[in-house]
C-alpha cells in the first residue's frame, strides 16, 4: 500500500518506496523480510515482541495454572484484592491493557512513517537511482526530499508541471489509503471499547472473591 518507485544499479532493479508504510503497521517484521532488509527484520521483531508480543502475552498467559502456594509475594497479593469491587479490577486492567495498545500503536505509527524513508535512503546510498527517463520515480523522490530538484529542472516548467501532475496523483493515492486506515481504527476502536463497555456495566456490585466463587458454583 506504499509508492513504490523502480531503482537501478547496474543490471539490477529494487523498488524503492515513498511516503506512509501502511503494510508496515499491519503486518510489521515481515515486511523487512519481503524486502531482503534483515537488519530491518530483527530491529522490527524486538520492538514488536515488547508492544504486540507483550499484549498477546497478557492476554493468554496462562493464570490459573499459577501455583501462588509457592509464591508467596504473589498469593499475599492476590488475597488482598479479595475485597475489592471487582468492576474495579477489571476497569484498572482493562485501563492498563488500553494502555499497552495505545503505546504500540504510536511506535508503529512512528515506524511506519519512516521506514519507506529509511530504507529507499538506505538503496540511494548503497547506488541505486532511477533511470534518467523515469520521471514518475524522480518527481516522487524530489518531491519527499530524497533527491534535489536540477537547475535545469527548475527552469523547465513543462518538466516540473509534469513533476507536479505525478506527485498530485500519487497523493491524492494515498489519501484515499488514509481515509481507509481511519475507517479502520474506527472500527477496532469500537470494536475494543463498546464490549468492554457492556461488560463492565453488567457486572454486579460484588467483590472479587464473590466473583471468583460465582464462577465455581
Amino acid at each position: 500500500m506504499a509508492i513504490k518507485i523502480n531503482l537501478k544499479k547496474n543490471d539490477e532493479t529494487k523498488n524503492g518506496f515513498v511516503g506512509f508504510s501502511f503494510t508496515t503497521f499491519f503486518w510489521r517484521p515481515f515486511v523487512p523480510i519481503f524486502r531482503g532488509d534483515n537488519k530491518g527484520f530483527l530491529k522490527f521483531f524486538l520492538i514488536w515482541l515488547v508492544t504486540s508480543g507483550l499484549l498477546i502475552f497478557l492476554e493468554n498467559f496462562p493464570y490459573d495454572s499459577i501455583d501462588f502456594d509457592k509464591i508467596p509475594s504473589i498469593r499475599d497479593f492476590v488475597i488482598s484484592l479479595f475485597d475489592i469491587k471487582y468492576k474495579y479490577i477489571f476497569l484498572l486492567f482493562y485501563c492498563f491493557y488500553s494502555l499497552l495498545a495505545l503505546i504500540s500503536f504510536v511506535i508503529w505509527i512512528f515506524i511506519a512513517k519512516n521506514y519507506n524513508k529509511n530504507y529507499t535512503n538506505k538503496l540511494l546510498n548503497q547506488g541505486y537511482m532511477p533511470s534518467e527517463d523515469d520521471s514518475y520515480s524522480l518527481a516522487l523522490l524530489k518531491e519527499y526530499g530524497h533527491l534535489e530538484y536540477t537547475k535545469d529542472e527548475l527552469k523547465n516548467n513543462e518538466k516540473m508541471e509534469q513533476y507536479k501532475n505525478i506527485v498530485d496523483t500519487a497523493k491524492q493515492d494515498e489519501k484515499k489509503k488514509f481515509y481507509i486506515f481511519l475507517v479502520y481504527i474506527v472500527i477496532i476502536f469500537l470494536v475494543s471499547v463498546v464490549p468492554a463497555y457492556l461488560t463492565y456495566i453488567q457486572i454486579r456490585n460484588e467483590t472479587y472473591l464473590e466473583f471468583l466463587q460465582s464462577l465455581y458454583n
